[in-house]
């Protein structure tokens, strides 16, 4: 495996003296087609990393593996953040400067909310990162994965948070200044304007997410086609889920015994499916058994559930639906690249998929505010989701419920 230092970019904002070394971890075995099973050997992480070639095109997410005898325990105190999950990440060497701060999030009982619904609530805070969304994970590995891998800058199109969040560690690592596309009804949100504060080069392009998507990839095609820009979309590359799965290694430490259910709204899903490799890995090395794992909640709003639908068809894949719009950004997701793989962890769970109203969404949102939840309109959805799942008595009386609560409320509040 190689080893890069990791210099300075264009930033004139401090960057200059922030050298670190990042190597690649000895212990990835390969990377495997998440849909086909295909297995492809690496050596040195020498180019970027995308989509498998062997499915039609525009191919599915690849997924790392470790060998993992003796890597699971995560490095103790003091120690913080992503560097002391390292053994089971893609990139080692991570300073604490640069993500030392990422993850750690607290997991707390909530007795009103536990009452109210006659089960044991627990809430997963990750508005605690440095951007204030639990997009921090994924975004910090992937920068840094990237580049490892010879990237100089990296691109993707976003509704916001996860634009905020690679705006951010492009600049805490030093690169060239991340370029965002945003859909054109955002020429209004607080998001370009923190994406900006970051260091970034911000386009406005198309009506959504996909729209802004096929435009920076017709824009930058021939820079993406060389390997020094990267895009970073959702499972576009692999380094996302292996940050967002941290969470689950965070959880299975927080938790003891783990909850009865986990429910996480659903947008592209990493989350979704990184916590439960993270349960998996545990599993593969005996910290935890299959009859200690959580089931597994997807959450969407009715106006755009594409998931929802397909696990209650019974289908293996997810087809894109026509989004009707929400108040909650991150449930805006239309299609999914990974919907086999989100379809697969909600049926190994025995877990299921609810979509919720935006009604629900508002009112969850404002129990939020009444209780002091500091939490955004995605995470009221679980509260929503909570509340609907308890009535048709999905969840049982007393059973124990985590709810995934993805970024701070202010984000909401300071929408547009």
């Amino acid at each position: 495996m190689n080893e890069a230092t990791m210099a300075p970019g264009r930033h004139g904002n401090g960057a200059a003296g922030r050298w670190w070394p990042v190597r690649a971890n000895p212990a990835i075995r390969s990377v495997v087609c998440s849909k086909s099973g295909q297995e492809l050997p690496i050596g040195d992480l020498t180019s970027p990393l995308g989509l498998c070639r062997c499915c039609p095109k525009p191919g599915k997410p690849l997924v790392f593996r470790y060998r993992l005898s003796g890597l699971c325990a995560p490095a103790p105190p003091p120690r913080r953040g992503l560097p002391r999950f390292e053994q089971v990440l893609p990139v080692q060497g991570l300073s604490d400067a640069y993500a030392g701060d990422v993850g750690d999030t607290p997991t707390v009982r909530h007795p009103a909310l536990g009452a109210r619904y006659g089960v044991e609530v627990w809430l997963k805070q990750e508005g605690a990162n440095p951007s204030g969304s639990f997009k921090d994970r994924g975004l910090a590995v992937a920068v840094a994965l990237g580049a490892l891998c010879g990237a100089r800058r990296f691109c993707l199109p976003t509704q916001g948070n996860a634009g905020v969040a690679a705006s951010l560690f492009s600049a805490r690592l030093g690169v060239d200044p991340c370029l965002v596309y945003m859909p054109e009804p955002w020429r209004d949100s607080i998001y370009h304007r923190a994406c900006r504060w970051f260091g970034a080069e911000v386009r406005f392009a198309g009506a959504n997410i996909a729209e802004a998507g096929r435009a920076m990839r017709q824009e930058v095609g021939a820079e993406l086609a060389s390997g020094t820009l990267v895009e970073l979309s959702t499972f576009f590359e692999p380094g996302r889920l292996e940050g967002k799965k941290t969470m689950g290694y965070e959880i299975a430490e927080q938790c003891s015994p783990l909850p009865h259910w986990i429910v996480y709204p659903t947008g592209g899903g990493t989350g979704l499916v990184g916590i439960w490799k993270a349960f998996e890995e545990l599993v593969e090395v005996g910290a935890l058994t299959p009859a200690d794992l959580p089931r597994m909640v997807a959450v969407q709003s009715a106006n755009c559930a594409p998931v929802v639908e397909a696990f209650h068809r019974g289908d293996s894949d997810v087809s894109p639906v026509v989004s009707r719009g929400t108040v909650a950004d991150g449930l805006d997701v239309p299609g999914a690249i990974m919907g086999h793989e989100m379809l697969r962890v909600l049926r190994a769970s025995r877990g299921t998929a609810v979509a919720v109203g935006e009604r629900a969404i508002l009112d969850a949102f404002a129990t939020f505010g009444r209780l002091g939840v500091a939490a955004g309109y995605e995470s009221a959805a679980t509260l929503a989701a909570l509340e609907a799942l308890r009535a048709g008595g999905v969840i049982g009386e007393g059973e124990r419920v985590l709810l995934l609560l993805t970024a701070t409320h202010q984000i909401a509040l300071a929408r547009r």
